[in-house]
Protein backbone atom coordinates (compact mmCIF):
# COMPACT_ATOMS: atom_id res chain seq x y z
CA UNK A 1 0.00 0.00 0.00
CA UNK A 2 2.78 2.43 0.95
CA UNK A 3 4.65 1.63 -2.23
CA UNK A 4 1.64 2.55 -4.36
CA UNK A 5 1.31 5.88 -2.56
CA UNK A 6 4.98 6.78 -3.20
CA UNK A 7 4.69 5.92 -6.87
CA UNK A 8 1.54 8.02 -7.18
CA UNK A 9 3.28 11.03 -5.48
CA UNK A 10 6.27 10.76 -7.79
CA UNK A 11 4.03 10.68 -10.87
CA UNK A 12 2.19 13.74 -9.60
CA UNK A 13 5.43 15.75 -9.09
CA UNK A 14 6.66 14.83 -12.56
CA UNK A 15 3.35 15.89 -14.08
CA UNK A 16 3.40 19.25 -12.30
CA UNK A 17 7.00 19.89 -13.40
CA UNK A 18 6.20 19.15 -17.03
CA UNK A 19 3.17 21.43 -16.87
CA UNK A 20 5.29 24.28 -15.46
CA UNK A 21 7.86 23.86 -18.21
CA UNK A 22 5.17 24.02 -20.88
CA UNK A 23 3.82 27.21 -19.33
CA UNK A 24 7.25 28.86 -19.40
CA UNK A 25 7.76 27.88 -23.00
CA UNK A 26 4.31 29.09 -23.93
CA UNK A 27 4.75 32.56 -22.34
CA UNK A 28 8.47 33.19 -23.35
CA UNK A 29 8.79 36.62 -25.07
CA UNK A 30 9.85 36.56 -28.70
CA UNK A 31 13.61 37.26 -29.32
CA UNK A 32 14.57 40.81 -30.24
CA UNK A 33 16.05 41.20 -33.69
CA UNK A 34 18.67 43.98 -32.88
CA UNK A 35 22.29 44.51 -33.99
CA UNK A 36 24.78 46.05 -31.57
CA UNK A 37 25.98 49.31 -32.86
CA UNK A 38 29.72 50.10 -32.76
CA UNK A 39 30.80 52.13 -29.71
CA UNK A 40 31.18 55.92 -30.41
CA UNK A 41 33.67 58.05 -28.40
CA UNK A 42 32.63 61.49 -27.25
CA UNK A 43 35.34 64.14 -27.67
CA UNK A 44 35.63 67.81 -26.84
CA UNK A 45 36.48 69.92 -29.89
CA UNK A 46 37.62 73.41 -30.75
CA UNK A 47 37.66 75.41 -33.97
CA UNK A 48 41.13 76.33 -35.15
CA UNK A 49 41.36 80.13 -35.26
CA UNK A 50 43.81 83.00 -35.80
CA UNK A 51 44.98 84.96 -32.77
CA UNK A 52 47.73 87.41 -31.85
CA UNK A 53 50.09 85.80 -29.39
CA UNK A 54 52.20 87.93 -27.07
CA UNK A 55 54.25 85.36 -25.21
CA UNK A 56 56.51 86.08 -22.26
CA UNK A 57 59.63 84.35 -21.06
CA UNK A 58 60.11 83.70 -17.35
CA UNK A 59 63.69 83.63 -16.09
CA UNK A 60 65.07 83.60 -12.59
CA UNK A 61 67.70 85.91 -11.19
CA UNK A 62 69.13 87.18 -7.95
CA UNK A 63 68.87 90.53 -6.21
CA UNK A 64 72.25 92.22 -5.90
CA UNK A 65 73.37 95.70 -4.80
CA UNK A 66 73.55 98.08 -7.73
CA UNK A 67 77.05 99.08 -6.61
CA UNK A 68 79.62 97.32 -4.46
CA UNK A 69 82.91 98.88 -3.36
CA UNK A 70 85.73 96.75 -1.94
CA UNK A 71 88.03 99.36 -0.37
CA UNK A 72 91.71 98.80 0.41
CA UNK A 73 94.32 100.87 2.22
CA UNK A 74 96.57 102.46 -0.41
CA UNK A 75 99.42 103.08 2.01
CA UNK A 76 100.77 101.03 4.93
CA UNK A 77 100.24 101.90 8.57
CA UNK A 78 98.78 100.93 11.92
CA UNK A 79 94.97 101.09 12.06
CA UNK A 80 94.07 103.75 14.61
CA UNK A 81 90.28 104.15 14.34
CA UNK A 82 87.34 102.04 13.12
CA UNK A 83 84.16 104.12 13.07
CA UNK A 84 81.71 101.62 11.53
CA UNK A 85 80.02 98.25 11.95
CA UNK A 86 78.36 95.94 9.38
CA UNK A 87 74.81 97.06 8.55
CA UNK A 88 75.50 100.71 9.39
CA UNK A 89 74.31 103.34 6.91
CA UNK A 90 76.99 105.73 5.73
CA UNK A 91 77.02 108.87 3.61
CA UNK A 92 79.30 109.65 0.69
CA UNK A 93 82.61 111.05 2.01
CA UNK A 94 82.05 109.85 5.57
CA UNK A 95 85.21 108.67 7.38
CA UNK A 96 85.16 104.89 7.90
CA UNK A 97 88.67 103.79 8.94
CA UNK A 98 92.02 105.48 9.48
CA UNK A 99 95.65 104.65 10.13
CA UNK A 100 98.22 106.62 12.13
CA UNK A 101 98.97 109.70 10.00
CA UNK A 102 101.93 111.22 11.95
CA UNK A 103 104.69 110.04 9.57
CA UNK A 104 102.72 111.12 6.50
CA UNK A 105 102.01 114.56 8.00
CA UNK A 106 105.72 115.00 8.70
CA UNK A 107 106.53 114.12 5.12
CA UNK A 108 103.97 116.65 3.91
CA UNK A 109 105.62 119.41 5.98
CA UNK A 110 109.02 118.46 4.56
CA UNK A 111 107.85 118.71 0.98
CA UNK A 112 106.06 122.00 1.63
CA UNK A 113 109.26 123.44 3.09
CA UNK A 114 111.33 122.20 0.15
CA UNK A 115 108.90 123.76 -2.31
CA UNK A 116 108.94 127.10 -0.52
CA UNK A 117 112.74 126.99 -0.35
CA UNK A 118 112.90 126.38 -4.09
CA UNK A 119 110.60 129.29 -4.81
CA UNK A 120 112.69 131.61 -2.63
CA UNK A 121 115.92 130.38 -4.27
CA UNK A 122 114.55 131.17 -7.70
CA UNK A 123 113.81 134.75 -6.70
CA UNK A 124 117.37 135.04 -5.38
CA UNK A 125 118.85 133.60 -8.60
CA UNK A 126 116.84 136.05 -10.66
CA UNK A 127 118.40 138.99 -8.80
CA UNK A 128 121.87 137.43 -8.96
CA UNK A 129 121.48 136.93 -12.71
CA UNK A 130 120.74 140.59 -13.22
CA UNK A 131 123.76 141.51 -11.14
CA UNK A 132 126.01 138.99 -12.96
CA UNK A 133 124.87 140.31 -16.32
CA UNK A 134 125.72 143.88 -15.28
CA UNK A 135 129.15 142.81 -13.95
CA UNK A 136 129.88 140.93 -17.15
CA UNK A 137 129.08 144.01 -19.17
CA UNK A 138 131.44 146.08 -17.03
CA UNK A 139 134.19 143.49 -17.35
CA UNK A 140 133.73 143.35 -21.11
CA UNK A 141 134.07 147.11 -21.30
CA UNK A 142 137.30 146.94 -19.29
CA UNK A 143 138.75 144.30 -21.57
CA UNK A 144 137.84 146.39 -24.60
CA UNK A 145 139.44 149.49 -23.07
CA UNK A 146 142.72 147.70 -22.25
CA UNK A 147 142.85 146.23 -25.71
CA UNK A 148 142.59 149.67 -27.33
CA UNK A 149 145.36 151.14 -25.20
CA UNK A 150 147.86 148.67 -26.60
CA UNK A 151 151.04 147.36 -25.08
CA UNK A 152 152.58 150.79 -24.51
CA UNK A 153 149.97 152.06 -22.08
CA UNK A 154 148.91 148.79 -20.38
CA UNK A 155 150.70 145.66 -19.47
CA UNK A 156 149.77 142.34 -20.97
CA UNK A 157 149.21 140.99 -17.49
CA UNK A 158 146.49 143.56 -16.81
CA UNK A 159 144.70 142.53 -19.98
CA UNK A 160 144.96 138.88 -19.06
CA UNK A 161 143.51 139.50 -15.61
CA UNK A 162 140.62 141.44 -17.11
CA UNK A 163 139.86 138.68 -19.60
CA UNK A 164 140.03 136.03 -16.87
CA UNK A 165 137.58 138.01 -14.75
CA UNK A 166 135.27 138.38 -17.75
CA UNK A 167 135.32 134.65 -18.28
CA UNK A 168 134.42 133.99 -14.63
CA UNK A 169 131.59 136.49 -14.72
CA UNK A 170 130.28 134.99 -17.96
CA UNK A 171 130.34 131.50 -16.40
CA UNK A 172 128.42 132.74 -13.37
CA UNK A 173 125.85 134.41 -15.60
CA UNK A 174 125.35 131.20 -17.61
CA UNK A 175 125.00 129.14 -14.40
CA UNK A 176 122.36 131.47 -13.04
CA UNK A 177 120.58 131.58 -16.39
CA UNK A 178 120.46 127.76 -16.47
CA UNK A 179 119.10 127.73 -12.92
CA UNK A 180 116.31 130.10 -13.92
CA UNK A 181 115.62 128.24 -17.19
CA UNK A 182 115.08 125.00 -15.25
CA UNK A 183 113.26 126.64 -12.36
CA UNK A 184 109.82 125.60 -13.55
CA UNK A 185 110.89 121.97 -13.80
CA UNK A 186 112.26 122.04 -10.24
CA UNK A 187 109.12 123.70 -8.97
CA UNK A 188 107.05 121.04 -10.77
CA UNK A 189 109.08 118.29 -9.10
CA UNK A 190 108.75 119.84 -5.66
CA UNK A 191 105.04 120.50 -6.23
CA UNK A 192 104.48 116.89 -7.28
CA UNK A 193 106.28 115.66 -4.16
CA UNK A 194 104.16 118.02 -2.02
CA UNK A 195 100.93 116.86 -3.73
CA UNK A 196 101.83 113.18 -3.32
CA UNK A 197 102.52 113.75 0.37
CA UNK A 198 99.16 115.54 0.65
CA UNK A 199 97.37 112.62 -1.02
CA UNK A 200 99.08 110.17 1.30
CA UNK A 201 97.84 112.13 4.31
CA UNK A 202 94.34 111.95 2.84
CA UNK A 203 94.80 108.21 2.19
CA UNK A 204 95.32 107.59 5.89
CA UNK A 205 91.53 107.83 6.15
CA UNK A 206 89.18 105.61 4.14
CA UNK A 207 85.95 107.38 3.19
CA UNK A 208 82.72 106.03 1.73
CA UNK A 209 82.59 106.43 -2.07
CA UNK A 210 78.77 106.69 -2.07
CA UNK A 211 75.70 106.57 0.17
CA UNK A 212 75.16 102.96 1.20
CA UNK A 213 75.50 100.24 3.81
CA UNK A 214 78.57 98.75 5.44
CA UNK A 215 78.64 95.09 4.44
CA UNK A 216 82.00 93.92 5.83
CA UNK A 217 84.79 95.27 8.04
CA UNK A 218 87.97 93.15 8.11
CA UNK A 219 90.36 95.20 10.29
CA UNK A 220 90.53 96.25 13.94
CA UNK A 221 92.40 99.02 15.74
CA UNK A 222 96.04 98.04 16.16
CA UNK A 223 96.21 95.94 12.98
CA UNK A 224 99.06 96.76 10.60
CA UNK A 225 97.53 97.32 7.20
CA UNK A 226 99.44 97.20 3.92
CA UNK A 227 98.49 97.44 0.29
CA UNK A 228 98.67 93.63 0.17
CA UNK A 229 96.48 93.05 3.24
CA UNK A 230 93.30 92.71 1.18
CA UNK A 231 89.95 94.43 1.51
CA UNK A 232 89.52 96.56 4.63
CA UNK A 233 85.83 97.42 4.23
CA UNK A 234 83.01 96.68 1.76
CA UNK A 235 80.25 99.20 1.04
CA UNK A 236 77.11 98.21 -0.87
CA UNK A 237 74.43 100.36 -2.45
CA UNK A 238 70.93 100.25 -0.98
CA UNK A 239 69.55 100.39 -4.53
CA UNK A 240 69.06 96.82 -5.74
CA UNK A 241 69.21 95.17 -9.14
CA UNK A 242 67.80 91.89 -10.37
CA UNK A 243 70.64 90.24 -12.28
CA UNK A 244 69.90 87.39 -14.67
CA UNK A 245 70.92 85.84 -17.98
CA UNK A 246 68.97 86.10 -21.23
CA UNK A 247 68.89 83.63 -24.12
CA UNK A 248 69.88 85.11 -27.45
CA UNK A 249 66.36 84.57 -28.84
CA UNK A 250 64.87 87.42 -26.79
CA UNK A 251 67.72 89.94 -26.70
CA UNK A 252 66.69 91.82 -29.87
CA UNK A 253 63.18 92.40 -28.56
CA UNK A 254 64.36 94.17 -25.40
CA UNK A 255 65.76 97.66 -24.95
CA UNK A 256 67.14 99.44 -21.87
CA UNK A 257 64.40 101.48 -20.25
CA UNK A 258 61.70 98.80 -20.72
CA UNK A 259 59.39 98.42 -17.71
CA UNK A 260 59.42 94.82 -16.46
CA UNK A 261 57.54 93.06 -13.66
CA UNK A 262 59.78 91.30 -11.14
CA UNK A 263 58.29 88.81 -8.66
CA UNK A 264 59.96 88.29 -5.29
CA UNK A 265 58.35 86.13 -2.60
CA UNK A 266 55.09 86.01 -4.61
CA UNK A 267 54.88 89.82 -4.70
CA UNK A 268 55.19 91.83 -7.91
CA UNK A 269 57.49 94.85 -8.19
CA UNK A 270 57.91 97.25 -11.10
CA UNK A 271 61.44 97.31 -12.45
CA UNK A 272 63.34 99.01 -15.26
CA UNK A 273 65.71 97.20 -17.59
CA UNK A 274 68.96 99.15 -17.37
CA UNK A 275 71.49 97.04 -19.28
CA UNK A 276 71.96 94.02 -21.56
CA UNK A 277 75.44 92.74 -22.38
CA UNK A 278 75.62 92.56 -26.20
CA UNK A 279 78.38 89.94 -26.31
CA UNK A 280 77.19 86.69 -24.66
CA UNK A 281 79.02 84.98 -21.86
CA UNK A 282 81.49 82.49 -23.32
CA UNK A 283 80.54 79.78 -20.82
CA UNK A 284 76.74 79.97 -20.77
CA UNK A 285 76.14 81.56 -24.22
CA UNK A 286 73.65 83.91 -22.52
CA UNK A 287 73.53 87.68 -22.18
CA UNK A 288 73.84 89.10 -18.63
CA UNK A 289 71.20 91.74 -17.92
CA UNK A 290 70.29 94.02 -14.99
CA UNK A 291 66.91 95.35 -13.85
CA UNK A 292 66.71 98.22 -11.36
CA UNK A 293 64.15 97.47 -8.63
CA UNK A 294 63.10 99.15 -5.37
CA UNK A 295 61.19 97.95 -2.34
CA UNK A 296 61.62 98.33 1.42
CA UNK A 297 61.09 94.60 1.94
CA UNK A 298 63.75 93.58 -0.56
CA UNK A 299 67.23 92.47 0.50
CA UNK A 300 70.27 91.26 -1.44
CA UNK A 301 70.36 87.55 -2.20
CA UNK A 302 66.64 87.03 -2.75
CA UNK A 303 65.51 85.04 -5.78
CA UNK A 304 63.62 87.06 -8.39
CA UNK A 305 61.35 85.80 -11.17
CA UNK A 306 61.24 88.01 -14.24
CA UNK A 307 58.52 88.00 -16.91
CA UNK A 308 60.06 89.22 -20.15
CA UNK A 309 58.02 90.14 -23.23
CA UNK A 310 59.12 88.39 -26.40
CA UNK A 311 58.31 88.91 -30.09
CA UNK A 312 54.54 88.80 -30.78
CA UNK A 313 52.98 86.64 -33.51
CA UNK A 314 50.10 88.34 -35.35
CA UNK A 315 47.27 86.32 -36.97
CA UNK A 316 48.83 83.10 -35.78
CA UNK A 317 46.90 79.87 -36.41
CA UNK A 318 46.45 78.42 -32.93
CA UNK A 319 45.08 75.38 -31.13
CA UNK A 320 45.02 74.49 -27.44
CA UNK A 321 48.28 73.11 -26.12
CA UNK A 322 46.32 70.07 -24.91
CA UNK A 323 45.26 69.30 -28.48
CA UNK A 324 48.77 68.38 -29.61
CA UNK A 325 50.01 64.82 -29.53
CA UNK A 326 53.78 64.59 -29.11
CA UNK A 327 55.22 61.34 -30.40
CA UNK A 328 58.98 61.61 -29.76
CA UNK A 329 59.13 65.12 -31.16
CA UNK A 330 56.63 64.48 -33.98
CA UNK A 331 53.57 66.61 -33.36
CA UNK A 332 50.06 65.94 -34.65
CA UNK A 333 46.42 66.99 -34.22
CA UNK A 334 43.18 65.04 -34.60
CA UNK A 335 40.96 66.81 -37.10
CA UNK A 336 37.23 65.93 -36.87
CA UNK A 337 35.69 65.35 -40.31
CA UNK A 338 32.16 63.89 -40.55
CA UNK A 339 32.36 62.21 -37.15
CA UNK A 340 35.67 60.58 -37.96
CA UNK A 341 39.17 61.45 -36.79
CA UNK A 342 42.03 62.31 -39.12
CA UNK A 343 45.45 62.35 -37.50
CA UNK A 344 47.39 65.13 -39.15
CA UNK A 345 51.07 66.04 -38.70
CA UNK A 346 51.67 69.68 -37.78
CA UNK A 347 54.59 72.06 -37.19
CA UNK A 348 54.25 73.94 -33.89
CA UNK A 349 55.49 77.48 -33.25
CA UNK A 350 55.46 79.62 -30.12
CA UNK A 351 53.33 78.84 -27.09
CA UNK A 352 51.52 81.30 -24.85
CA UNK A 353 48.82 81.20 -22.21
CA UNK A 354 47.59 77.70 -23.13
CA UNK A 355 47.63 78.26 -26.90
CA UNK A 356 50.06 76.71 -29.37
CA UNK A 357 50.87 78.32 -32.68
CA UNK A 358 50.53 75.88 -35.61
CA UNK A 359 52.80 76.92 -38.47
CA UNK A 360 51.81 74.10 -40.85
CA UNK A 361 49.26 71.31 -40.96
CA UNK A 362 45.86 72.92 -40.31
CA UNK A 363 43.97 76.01 -41.37
CA UNK A 364 41.63 78.38 -39.57
CA UNK A 365 38.08 77.05 -39.35
CA UNK A 366 38.93 73.35 -39.08
CA UNK A 367 37.65 71.44 -36.05
CA UNK A 368 40.17 69.55 -33.91
CA UNK A 369 39.98 67.53 -30.72
CA UNK A 370 40.82 69.88 -27.86
CA UNK A 371 42.05 67.48 -25.17
CA UNK A 372 42.62 63.87 -24.06
CA UNK A 373 44.14 62.89 -27.40
CA UNK A 374 46.57 60.21 -26.22
CA UNK A 375 44.03 57.36 -26.50
CA UNK A 376 42.59 58.37 -29.90
CA UNK A 377 43.41 56.81 -33.27
CA UNK A 378 43.27 57.79 -36.91
CA UNK A 379 39.88 56.92 -38.49
CA UNK A 380 38.10 56.50 -35.15
CA UNK A 381 34.40 57.45 -35.07
CA UNK A 382 33.57 60.16 -32.54
CA UNK A 383 30.76 62.36 -31.36
CA UNK A 384 31.95 65.97 -31.13
CA UNK A 385 31.17 68.23 -28.20
CA UNK A 386 32.08 71.92 -28.73
CA UNK A 387 34.54 73.04 -26.09
CA UNK A 388 37.06 75.88 -26.01
CA UNK A 389 36.66 78.99 -28.12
Amino acid sequence: MRTSIRILSLITIIAITLFAVKLLIAFKPPPKNETREAQVTRVQTVIVSAKTLKPTLQVSGRLEPARRANIYFQIPGVVSTVNIEPGQRVRKGEALLSIDAADYQDRLRETEASLQQEITGIERDRELLALATHNEQLSQAEVNRLGKLGSKLSSQSSLDVAQQKLTQLRGERLRLKFALDTAQQRIAQQTAARDKAQRNVERTTIRSPFDGLVNQVTVDPGDYATTLSGMAVEIIDEQLEARFNLPASVVKGLQPGTNIIVTVNSRDYSGTLISIQPDPDATTATHPAHISISGEELIPGQIALIELPTAAASNAIVAPVTALLNDNGNYSLFVVNQHKLERRSVTPGIRHNGWQQIREGVTAGEVVVARDVAALADGQRVEAEPGLE
